[in-house]
């Protein structure tokens, strides 16, 4: 991995049990180039054996590209609470990781994110990627999840000290 002393790799992670968005991010003084980006997709099935896949997806995205930390959207609102739950498994697990792998855990609700990225804590997503696809220099993916997890990684590198972080 191409690293200098003052640039960063952060994981930005949208998590769920279907969906997972993921965006690996090299900042350097406040610009941004996308390693890898995309969305990973569980079939429906025994949660447990879902929980894994996400785990060892991650895993390896770990190794691959070395991240300095990982930035995740944190639950703020759920309207269905089975969902929720199943959300906060796969949280768990990708905390779980962290710790295995010593590598600081941030957390931001989709508040902090879009407020950070537009100046308006209200923004749609559609504006949200519109200012996320600026600060990459390139086109996103259509998936809302993958761009949330971009717009978590740049948040993070916007917001390092202001972040929830679990030592």
């Amino acid at each position: 991995m191409i690293k200098s002393e003052n640039s960063k790799i952060i994981l930005g992670i949208d998590p769920g049990i279907a969906n997972t968005g993921y965006a690996c991010l090299l900042s350097k003084e406040g610009t941004f180039r996308v390693l890898k980006v995309g969305v990973f997709i569980t079939k429906k099935g025994y949660t447990p054996s879902r929980i894994k896949k996400v785990y060892d997806f991650f895993t390896e995205l770990v190794i691959q590209f070395e991240p300095d930390c990982i930035s995740m959207e944190r639950l703020f609102f759920a309207k269905n609470v089975k969902t929720a739950l199943l959300v906060e498994e796969v949280r768990g697990a990708l905390m779980l990781l962290s710790a295995q792998q010593s590598i600081d855990l941030f957390q931001y609700t989709p508040l902090q994110i879009k407020k950070t990225l537009t100046s308006y804590g209200q923004a749609s997503k559609l504006e949200v990627k519109m200012v996320a696809q600026q600060l990459v220099r390139c086109d996103l993916p259509k998936s809302d999840d993958a761009c949330d997890a971009v717009a978590a990684a740049i948040c993070h590198a916007y917001n390092e000290d202001l972040g929830d972080i679990y030592d």
